[in-house]
């Protein structure tokens, strides 16, 4: 119960700089959805954790997010190490200094037409039709105007991570 007080406080304190009245649509939804990724990765558990740099590593090909995530995620730690937000190019060297990794609508396209990208040990959560399909762990969806979310266990499981259960509880549950 406490763990999901914590939750909500986060979704809290991300919601009120989500109502910044200077704010595009657009930033404000990067900004509820960094938000939400930085409670995923406090509930998620890395089965082999890796760590670079002793920080706790937030990527995207979307520089746009990145940016709106520096605001947004300013002086958050993940595991007790300092969470820094990284703009990377799809590849397999990028990727590697990564523990979690947000695809945008804008970058969909490319991570589809990416082979050979390995996503072991790294959490994975995009915002595009069809993403959990492709492997995807996380997918971002609006529904009644709202965000929510829907998580695939198994596709975690096939990469090393697993999901608290507690925010299974708040997810629509998927099939990769």
């Amino acid at each position: 119960m406490q763990l999901l007080k914590l939750l909500l406080n986060g979704l809290l304190i991300t919601l009120t700089l989500f109502f910044s009245a200077n704010s595009a649509a657009t930033e404000k939804e990067y900004m509820l959805k960094a938000g939400f990724l930085y409670n995923f990765a406090r509930f998620a558990n890395w089965v082999t954790p890796t760590y670079h740099n002793d920080n706790f590593t937030l990527c995207s090909p979307d520089e746009t997010f990145i940016n709106i995530a520096d605001v947004a995620l300013t002086k958050r730690s993940i595991k007790k190490r300092p969470l820094v937000n990284k703009h990377i190019s799809l590849n397999s060297s990028s990727l590697t200094q990564c523990n979690m990794v947000f695809i945008t609508s804008k970058t969909y396209q490319d991570w589809v037409n990416t082979p050979g990208l390995t996503y072991q040990n790294i959490l994975l959560v995009g915002e595009s039709d069809g993403f959990i399909e492709n492997n995807g762990h996380i997918r971002f969806f609006l529904s009644s105007g709202k965000v929510r979310f829907e998580i695939s266990p198994n596709n975690l499981k096939i990469d090393g991570l697993t999901m608290s259960s507690k925010v299974l509880r708040l997810a629509r549950i998927v099939d990769g």
